[in-house]
């Protein structure tokens, strides 16, 4: 049985960090009384926080130093002092609260450093306590690169003169600003949360933009002169062929930052005025490894917990691209690895290494596809496969069977929702009673942008759906009169989002859904029947995240925008006005 005084206290230190707001504190209460269960998972489970900043405060009792190590530093507040100042006071500035930055401290009672801190930061200071090993490890990772701004300024003095001395995009992209520009432009951008950059070459120069939080954001511009001494630095970064730019590559690379090893996949393409380059960010430490903490509706939670646990079958995650289907796919591999379980993982490319599977990847350069990994794999006594993408009827067809014939397939495939992704199998060939017989649950899902918690404001929900009946219809029944969207504040850099959270919904196979498939069935039939079977739509999940303030009415939005002809123009002007 749950400890409900240490879950109480852990829940107001969630209210009091601004993690939770009082109503979502209060809402979590009630799922829990109305339960039974645990009033942490409830909070997990609604979205609210996610299963780290629970776990950081069940480490941490009461009067025990914080851990620096298991916090997200910003460091946009840390680099407010000096590294000499927080040597020398012991004090590592670590995140911003309305008003107040709180400072992880070694010694919170020394008011000489104390005061030293808060004229440095010329705000109020919150002062916690920290190891002496954690000051040192935060300030040795945090301050062990020189905090780079106005990239623009910088790079192009210190290249004045430069350009017109070199007449060779081989020497230049060598010289020490563009090596640097090209490191620190990585650098930033996993400091910044960042999963792609993107360099669009222009008529003149080159556009540098990080995609935060499902968005594109402008970071900077670079001049032409160095345009392509940039690209060609990060091109041999990447191991690709500076010598070609007419044809698309792809590389890859490993950097290191803030002691944090960092995966970079590179990918070029000519246009009209240079190549552009993409580079996807793969931060280990980033990636979910827990199925607690992909914030899955506490239904789904317990039947993936079923589901996972059986001998055979198929397990397929479907949405959209970078909704992030190969995460929830290594959360299901983490709660699967143990001694006693042989599993193999195909991929294109390998995202992650993880321990205790054996991973590979596909060459269709040498003819090492997803089938021929997989033929291989069946001779090789597997217990659990991953296969990260179903993308031809062969692969398709090979899945199904392997599931079908004693082992556990893991798999995504490309559809909007669960009922859809059953009609994608019926036009991808593959037969109806493979489908029927091996096929255990699909789970479709979405990521939306959560509203920064800390500039969060509650408007009127009228004020938004007031001329889209459907949608007014919609939350009325649901009794949502309020909504929420962040003001914008230095935590979230003015956009009222910081972070993303994911939309789930799960279709089961039941006996009346196996029968459909084998008889052929359309998207609207198998949506109806599994809705009759116990499945909740996505906009359901939506709809309790928009309720509870983590997400905004965008999240609504883009679920239903994908069904266009179903809602006619109210959605189409209601989406023009976003």
């Amino acid at each position: 049985m749950a400890d409900f005084e240490k879950e109480r206290d852990i829940v107001i230190g969630l209210v009091r960090q601004g993690t939770l707001s009082k109503q979502q504190a209060q809402a979590a209460y009630e799922a829990a009384k109305q339960n039974g269960g645990s009033l942490l998972e409830a909070v997990v489970g609604m979205g609210f926080a996610v299963q780290e900043e629970v776990d950081e405060l069940l480490r941490r009792p009461p009067g025990e130093a914080m851990s620096l190590r298991q916090v997200e530093v910003d460091t946009g507040v840390a680099y407010g002092i000096s590294r000499e100042l927080a040597e020398r006071t012991r004090a590592v500035p670590f995140r911003r609260r309305g008003d107040t930055v709180e400072v992880a401290m070694a010694d919170p009672e020394d008011l000489h450093a104390l005061d030293e801190v808060a004229r440095a930061l010329k705000c109020r200071i919150r002062a916690i306590r920290a190891s002496e090993a954690d000051i040192a490890w935060a300030i040795e990772t945090y301050w062990s690169q020189e905090t780079t701004k106005d990239l623009d300024g910088e790079y192009g003095t210190s290249l004045d003169g430069l350009v017109e001395g070199v007449d060779s995009i081989a020497r230049l992209m060598d010289a020490q600003p563009i090596v640097r520009l090209a490191s620190v432009l990585v650098s930033e951008a996993v400091r910044r949360r960042a999963s792609d950059i993107h360099l669009e070459p222009q008529r003149q120069g080159l556009i540098v933009r990080y995609r935060i939080d499902g968005v594109l954001e402008k970071q900077m511009q670079i001049d032409e002169a160095i345009k392509p001494a940039l690209v060609s630095r990060l091109k041999i970064m990447a191991d690709m062929d500076i010598g070609e730019s007419r044809l698309p590559q792809d590389g890859r690379f490993t950097t290191t930052v803030d002691k944090r090893r960092i995966d970079v996949r590179a990918s070029s393409r000519p246009t009209i005025f240079g190549e552009k380059l993409v580079l996807r960010i793969l931060d280990k430490s980033q990636v979910f490894v827990n199925m607690d903490q992909l914030g899955l509706p506490n239904y789904i939670a317990q039947a993936m917990g079923a589901v996972l646990h059986v001998s055979r079958g198929l397990i397929a995650c479907v949405g959209p691209t970078g909704s992030g289907k190969t995460t929830t796919l290594y959360a299901a591999l983490h709660t699967l690895r143990n001694e006693g379980s042989n599993i193999e993982a195909i991929e294109d490319p390998v995202e992650y290494q993880l321990t205790g599977v054996n991973q590979a990847y596909v060459r269709p350069d040498i003819g090492l596809t997803f089938p021929e990994h997989l033929r291989a794999i069946l001779r090789q006594d597997p217990d659990v496969i991953l296969i990260g993408e179903v993308r031809d009827a062969e692969t398709a067809d090979m899945a199904f069977r392997a599931a079908l014939t004693g082992h556990l397939v893991l798999t995504t495939l490309h559809a909007n929702d669960a009922p859809s992704a059953l009609v994608r199998c019926q036009e991808m060939k593959i037969e109806p009673y493979l489908v029927a017989s091996a096929l255990r649950c699909l789970i479709a899902q979405r990521l939306a942008r959560r509203v920064c918690a800390n500039c969060r404001v509650e408007y009127a929900a009228q004020e938004v759906v007031g001329e889209v009946p459907f949608l007014a219809e919609l939350l009325e029944s649901r009794q949502i009169a309020s909504l929420y969207r962040g003001k914008g504040c230095e935590e979230c850099r003015g956009t009222g989002f910081r972070g993303r959270v994911g939309l789930y919904e799960m279709l089961r196979m039941t006996p009346r859904l196996r029968a459909m498939v084998l008889a052929g069935t359309t998207e609207e039939q198998a949506r109806a029947v599994a809705i009759e079977e116990g499945m909740e739509p996505m906009e359901h999940d939506a709809l309790q995240k928009l309720r509870a303030g983590v997400t905004g009415i965008e999240s609504l939005l883009s679920i239903y925008a994908d069904r266009m002809t179903e809602y006619g123009d109210q959605l189409a002007a209601l989406l023009r006005k976003r």
